[in-house]
């Protein structure tokens, strides 16, 4: 895992807030690919889905060996999740 941060000393909580930092970019990367529509979804996607060096500042796999996550186990998720969402949404689009 890389780890690196400004402060020397961990927050009260024990968390680093570069690593909130770094987990917020994460959800709110999610949030767009699940839930957002045109260029915001397809950019959130990109970001998540395709591969990008490992040392490239801020990508999907820096953050995710950042916050010690696997990276194929998270993109299977995320997409399980995006693929309901669009299952939910065709659902009541039918029943309307």
């Amino acid at each position: 895992m890389k780890f690196w941060s400004n402060s020397d000393v961990p927050s009260p909580g024990g968390v680093i807030p570069e690593l909130r930092l770094l987990a917020a970019v994460l959800q709110r990367a999610i949030h767009d690919f699940i839930g957002g529509e045109g260029d915001v979804r397809e950019g959130a996607r990109s970001w998540l889905m395709d591969d990008e060096p490992t040392d490239a500042p801020l990508s999907f796999r820096f953050i995710c060996e950042a916050l010690d996550l696997d990276v194929n186990s998270l993109r299977t998720a995320i997409g399980r999740q995006a693929d309901a969402q669009v299952r939910e949404f065709a659902a009541a689009e039918a029943a309307s």
